[in-house]
């Protein structure tokens, strides 16, 4: 339990307009431990990025629980929460929304040292200048607006803000998406090497499962909201249970012709339960909803009586 930092159990999301109630995250349960990255997948709509915001407790959840570093924040309000915001940092997805064209990048990166009160003017100065120059951007950047910069840059400014309070969990919601191809692989390769040299604890979001397996050490799968498949990383992209994770993992475009399978079945994805599914270890830490355990039991008792017919 040492190495728990953070757990969630039971986590429940919902949003409503005028067509009713829309369950983002439904009954979700998962543990990040100290120094690894858990990596989040699922297409558009799945319930990635509110899961993270509600982990972080931009969002209050409408049941479950919230424990970080041994501590439920679940309930707390917003002035008990302010201590949670220095542990608990967030990247943003798109860099030219998340960072305010009217500050300097000083600016933005001194404001949530200022928020919580750390450090003097000139301490608060010499932090961001280091961070700039760790982060990969010289430090006349400093007195600089962010129009001023590419995209790649902005992204590496969003790194930097998020990484200034010394957080002991970065929640990373799909951080190269907005980025082009070329640039995509320079900024990974920075988180990589931040998380070693910092000993950062990620929740890394995506829809790419490329990029999911490049940074990630355990991947766990959302579908409509649920919670359907854990596991790490080898052992998921090794040995995919459900359809929809199969579905992912197939989506994956490969390079090679001659690796190409142009006859490839279509799969048939389930309906969306009725109620949270329970997940099951089958060994190797790897989880799987329940339902498709009993369905995949069935499909080889099936196939086994189909093979004794032909006896």
């Amino acid at each position: 339990m040492d190495n728990l930092l953070v757990r969630a159990q039971n986590l429940s999301k919902y949003f409503t307009d005028s067509s009713g109630i829309h369950k983002a995250v439904d009954g979700v349960s998962l543990n990040i431990h100290r120094g690894e990255t858990l990596g989040i997948v699922g297409e558009s709509g799945s319930g990635k990025t509110t899961l993270g915001r509600t982990i972080m407790r931009l969002y209050r959840p409408e049941h479950g629980q919230i424990w970080f570093d041994g501590k439920e924040i679940t309930n707390l309000n917003k002035g008990k929460l302010r201590p949670y915001r220095k542990e608990i940092q967030m990247i943003f997805q798109n860099p030219y929304e998340s960072l305010s064209p009217r500050f300097t990048v000083g600016e933005i990166l001194e404001e949530p040292l200022y928020i919580q009160k750390i450090g003097t003017k000139k301490e608060r100065m010499d932090k961001a200048l280091r961070l700039l120059e760790k982060v990969g951007l010289p430090r006349t950047s400093y007195h600089r607006k962010i129009h001023e910069f590419s995209g790649g840059q902005r992204q590496r400014i969003g790194i930097a803000r998020a990484l200034i309070l010394e957080p002991k969990l970065v929640i990373a919601d799909e951080p190269v998406s907005a980025l082009d191809v070329s640039v995509q692989a320079q900024v990974l390769n920075l988180l990589k090497d931040l998380q070693a040299e910092l000993n950062l604890t990620c929740l890394f979001i995506s829809h790419d499962l490329s990029v999911v397996h490049y940074m990630s050490d355990r991947v766990a799968v959302m579908y409509l909201g649920h919670l359907i498949e854990l596991a790490p990383k080898e052992e998921l992209y090794r040995n995919p249970i459900h359809p929809y994770t199969k579905s992912l993992l197939a989506s994956i475009p490969v390079a090679d012709p001659e690796r190409r399978n142009p006859y490839r079945e279509p799969i048939i994805l389930p309906e969306k339960p009725l109620y949270p599914p329970q997940l099951v270890n089958i060994g190797n830490d790897h989880y799987v909803s329940a339902n498709m355990i009993h369905i995949k039991k069935f499909e080889i008792e099936s196939y086994q009586q189909e093979m004794s017919y032909y006896k």
